[in-house]
């Protein structure tokens, strides 16, 4: 039951990253171009 824990907690990582990537890319492409606000959004300083 431990290893099924910590199984998904990785997972729940692992899936965390891919939608933060997703948002990040989505950002880049309708904003276009590395700016700062892109910085800004990457760090939540809005």
């Amino acid at each position: 039951m431990f290893k099924n824990l910590i199984l998904c907690l990785k997972l729940a990582i692992v899936f965390c990253a891919i939608v933060f990537f997703a948002k990040a890319l989505q950002y880049l492409i309708f904003n276009g171009g590395f700016s700062g606000e892109f910085y800004d959004y990457l760090f939540l300083r809005k």
